[in-house]
């Protein structure tokens, strides 16, 4: 028996881009890196995600470029020859799995009627108010 699994957390690379086949069957890609080693040794490696139907129409809009996810699915290394002769290959996340990070972003701005005002810090101003309160 053999168990198929990778999971991998990052930033995204590239929005999703979503395609159709000819059945109409929606497959949306993006890319995520693979880091390994560390110091001068360290290496990424960019793996293609591909999440496929429904679910692909509806997350599309948020797997965008930057966006932190953890992506868990199947590995395959999708292999094939060019129009030149030259064998190629890229490796493939059949994605299962999708947890975005890191909460709602904002993608636009509040108008500048509705943004809250911005509260400069107070200074210190040197009060012994509060000075016998703490206790060291």
């Amino acid at each position: 028996m053999a168990i198929n699994v990778i999971t991998v957390s990052g930033h995204i690379g590239k929005d999703c881009e979503l395609r159709y086949t000819p059945n109409g069957k929606a497959v949306g890609s993006f890319s995520i890196p693979a880091v390994t080693g560390w110091g001068d040794k360290q290496k990424t490696s960019w793996l293609t995600c591909r999440i496929f139907g429904e679910r692909a129409e509806k997350l599309a809009q948020y797997l965008t470029k930057g966006a932190p996810v953890t992506v868990t699915g199947a590995f395959e290394l999708a292999e094939w020859t060019d129009q030149q002769g030259v064998k190629k290959s890229l490796p493939l996340i059949l994605v299962n799995d999708v947890a975005l990070q890191g909460g709602r972003q904002q993608h636009q701005q509040q108008p500048q009627s509705q943004q809250q005002p911005q509260q400069q810090p107070q200074q210190y101003q040197g009060s012994d108010e509060y000075d016998s309160d703490i206790p060291f």
